[in-house]
């Protein structure tokens, strides 16, 4: 059986994981990178070092967010996020940086390296999710 996730369920699953797949495009050119999130019941936060990802999300600041948990190839759940890529700065940084830290000590030592990381958050427009399960 395949069905529609609730919205209890999806912020449940967004709640639960610390790694998603973000999608971005400029130039039609399709970029989808993993990365490390946290959820605060409203936003995705997540950070990173200047390069690709942050060069084409300053471009089109429209991006796409996935979590899934696959059991087998019939016991899946996934999770899909349209949303609006924000930079943060100033209290929202550190406030972001709090979020982050408090849920990973790697992304602690990251996020103290410096000042070149930049802190991130994707404000969320649309979402939906799916599930596959065999029934009994």
């Amino acid at each position: 059986m395949i069905g529609l996730m609730s919205e209890t369920e999806i912020e449940a699953m967004l709640f639960r994981h610390r790694v998603g797949r973000l999608g971005c495009t400029a130039n039609d050119r399709p970029y989808v990178v993993p990365i490390n999130y946290v959820f605060d019941g409203a936003y995705i936060y997540s950070y990173s070092a200047p390069g690709r990802k942050i060069e084409v999300m300053r471009e089109q600041p429209l991006v796409a967010f996935q979590v899934d948990e696959i059991d087998n190839d019939a016991s899946w759940r996934s999770v899909m996020i349209e949303g609006r890529y924000q930079e943060l700065s100033g209290r929202e940084r550190d406030a972001a940086i709090r979020l982050l830290a408090h849920s990973d000590s790697v992304v602690t030592r990251t996020l103290t390296a410096g000042e070149r990381i930049v802190v991130y958050r994707i404000a969320l427009t649309e979402r939906s999710g799916r599930f596959e399960r065999r029934d009994a």
